[in-house]
């Protein structure tokens, strides 16, 4: 199969397991006595009714794209980076404490620079735990990044329960970041958070592409996913390869942590994430972890993630749950269809 066919075939099952997945929601809606139409109706004016929910939509879609790039770029050396929620949960503690206790002197640049350096690199620094561990040590990175998720919301929970609550405010949370450090919200979205962070998530995913098609280490990635012998021939280190795409698509979930303290919340509060590190799973397999893929994929779930909590208002037989019960059939039939293609090839 040449370059070209796969990638066309590519889409094809990412449109199909798609398609499953809203046929299936649609059926459930149905089965609950809600019209299917009137449901993607529901959906589609919640995501697109007003300049706020256009707003919220982008701003969505900006933390989806690096939390399914945190999956998809480890994904290309044949490893599951699956503890995206814990990782950004430390790199949006990273950028609180940064825009909480830092001077406010410093020029705006600088600060919203050192709170996105410090959430990437606290990121990073945490995957990096379970990227080593499979890479050096030989143990299963899904278990180690689901373990260090857990770690993770008992450190920020202790942290910020424990030393730095807020002393105004009776919620788990810490004190406001300073003004320097706040992403300016664009005008024409009614005050919804959407920044140039967004601009700043489509930038990475373009890196990543460029990394992997123009230059040495994306060269390096190829040839471990493809025949970890044939690396060690070439003279790579399989382990180190993996090992740094770990490490690397962790440090992508500090860009989403920062995003959402920095342009949302405006500091640091537990459960911040709201699932949106396990939420990348399913927008980089639905996007067959390919950069452009992710990208479209992030915003087809931006759509449904936020245009399904119109369900619980505008429908008194379904809610928004119905939108996970269709992110989940998409993640099973993406699972599913490739061998079951592949299977249906061979009998033909």
């Amino acid at each position: 199969m040449t370059g070209w066919s796969r990638f066309v075939s590519e889409i094809l099952l990412a449109a199909l397991a798609l398609v499953i997945g809203l046929s299936l929601g649609g059926w459930l809606a149905y089965a609950a006595g809600e019209s299917p139409w009137r449901v993607i109706e529901i959906i589609v004016t919640g995501a697109f009714g007003s300049g706020y929910d256009r707003g919220m939509v982008i701003y969505f879609a900006g933390i989806l794209i690096a939390t399914g790039l945190a999956v998809a770029l480890p994904f290309q050396v044949g490893v599951f980076n699956i503890g995206g929620e814990g990782q950004t949960l430390m790199g949006a503690l990273a950028a609180g404490v940064i825009g909480a206790y830092a001077p406010e002197s410093w020029p705006h640049w600088a600060a919203v620079s050192a709170a996105f350096v410090g959430a990437v690199l606290t990121a990073g620094l945490w995957g990096s735990i379970a990227g080593g561990i499979r890479a050096f040590r030989g143990g299963h990175e899904v278990i180690g990044s689901i373990m260090l998720n857990f770690i993770a919301a008992g450190i920020t929970g202790w942290l910020v329960v424990g030393k730095l609550q807020a002393p105004d405010s009776q919620n788990p949370e810490m004190k406001v970041i300073g003004e320097v450090f706040k992403l300016h919200r664009f005008g024409a979205y009614n005050g919804a958070p959407a920044t140039t962070a967004a601009l700043v998530a489509l930038i990475m995913a373009f890196l990543f592409w460029l990394v992997l098609e123009k230059t040495p280490a994306g060269l390096r990635i190829k040839t471990v996913r493809q025949s970890p012998d044939a690396a060690v021939v070439a003279g790579y280190d399989p382990a180190k390869v993996r090992f740094w795409a770990f490490t690397s698509g962790a440090a992508m979930c500090g860009l989403a942590g920062a995003v959402m303290v920095l342009g949302e919340s405006w500091r640091f509060r537990l459960e911040i994430s709201d699932g949106f590190g396990f939420l990348g799973i399913p927008v980089a397999l639905l996007g067959r972890g390919r950069p452009l893929g992710v990208v479209v994929s992030a915003i087809l779930f931006a759509v449904l993630h936020h245009g399904a909590s119109s369900l619980d208002i505008e429908s008194t037989k379904v809610g928004r749950d119905l939108a996970q019960v269709i992110e989940a059939v998409v993640v099973l039939s993406v699972i599913s269809l490739p061998p079951m293609v592949r299977g249906l090839r061979k009998w033909l």
